[in-house]
């Protein structure tokens, strides 16, 4: 056995970023001998089965946290959690435990230390944490202890070893899956995609004022968003006030079956750390454009190379770079194909190789 390993998310059968990142860790680790165990705090409102082998999960609560009344029935359930997972940890006596969420640590810092190795993973941007209202401080107090914090590129360790965790790295997300059907990004026409929750941050209706300025140039294309959220009736009565060919369904927990068909993909977020869709549509070899957000989004996308940025916030900008894409065969087919290169980098092995390193105390 190459060690034994507990990865913590705030829910394990929650359909969400953090969690599909947490089982990619969990399987990709089970597989290369690791005894993982993926431990949530909550259930999830709407359980998600992820289907993964090689690996237990558990749950320490018995109902969504956010269900409880305020005060002292919350205190008794996080208390309650805390202790199933003493019992666990002392049990277990893993090598590593890593907390893919900040919630996750701090329950995890309520469990007398052991000798196992503690992560703690931050999944957005520092400009998000460090945003009037943002999680900063809440960040660094939870992970004051960890032995090692992991951001999601270079620019945001950085951030984060100034504002007082020095043992930051930076640790990309790998790809849960490297799709061997390439999109045909340079179709005369078909489907702009958006991909994820449909709530402010993500902005869905740039996007939609953005499609409404050039639809009418683009017959041949639609556009079609995938997601729900509190925005969903905004983009619903929007597409309804004309022509404008636009589509909103539900989440799916598996992406690969639109992104081998939609050749573009837009992404109009305010705010995003390494984004899953975003490099899943890479990986296929779709030509996208996605607002200038984060250093994530600026490593995935290279101006004019992997990719097409926007200007974040601006629907006329965002505009502006759609009605350059969708005019232009040739330019798609180019962009995706240098993006499928280079998401190769993110591909799931050559990460799990420096999580082995890092769980055995070496970052590389």
């Amino acid at each position: 056995m190459a060690g034994s390993l507990v990865i913590m998310a705030n829910s394990v059968d929650e359909l969400g970023g953090a969690q599909r990142v947490a089982h990619t860790l969990a399987s990709g680790l089970s597989r290369r001998g690791w005894d993982v165990h993926a431990i949530g705090i909550e259930p999830a409102r709407e359980p998600h089965d992820y289907r993964g082998e090689g690996y237990r999960t558990t749950t320490l609560m018995d109902a969504p946290f956010g269900t409880r009344d305020q005060g002292e029935e919350r205190e008794a359930a996080s208390t309650s959690a805390v202790e199933r997972l003493s019992r666990i940890l002392d049990d277990e006596r893993p090598d590593a435990v890593i907390s893919t969420q900040v919630w996750c640590m701090e329950h995890l810092s309520r469990v007398s230390r052991g000798p196992w190795r503690v992560v703690g993973q931050y999944h957005s941007s520092f400009e998000a944490a460090s945003m009037p209202g943002g999680p900063l401080g809440r960040l660094v107090e939870a992970y004051r202890e960890a032995d090692v914090v992991t951001a999601l590129t270079e620019v945001d360790a950085e951030a984060l070893r100034e504002s007082g965790l020095p043992q930051t790295v930076a640790m990309p997300n790998p790809l849960a899956f490297w799709p061997e059907r390439v999109v045909d990004a340079g179709a005369e026409g078909g489907e702009v995609l958006a991909l994820g929750r449909l709530s402010p941050e993500k902005a869905p209706m740039v996007l939609v004022r953005a499609w409404q300025e050039i639809a009418d140039r683009h017959p041949a294309w639609s556009l079609r968003f995938v997601g729900s959220g509190p925005e969903e009736e905004r983009v619903r009565e929007a597409a309804a006030q004309g022509p404008w060919r636009i589509r909103i369904d539900p989440p799916v927990a598996d992406p690969r079956p639109l992104l081998q068909e939609a050749p573009v993909l837009a992404l109009p977020s305010l705010v995003e750390g390494l984004p899953l869709s975003l490099m899943e549509a890479l990986a296929h070899g779709t030509a996208c454009v996605a607002a200038d957000c984060s250093s994530g989004v600026r490593e995935l996308v290279i101006d004019g190379q992997t990719g097409l940025l926007a200007v974040r916030g601006e629907p006329e900008d965002l505009a502006r770079q759609l009605d350059r894409l969708l005019s232009d065969r040739a330019l798609r087919a180019l962009l995706g194909a240098a993006a499928r290169t280079h998401m190769e980098a993110y591909r799931a092995e050559p990460i799990l190789d420096r999580w082995e390193l890092l769980l055995r105390g070496d970052p590389g």
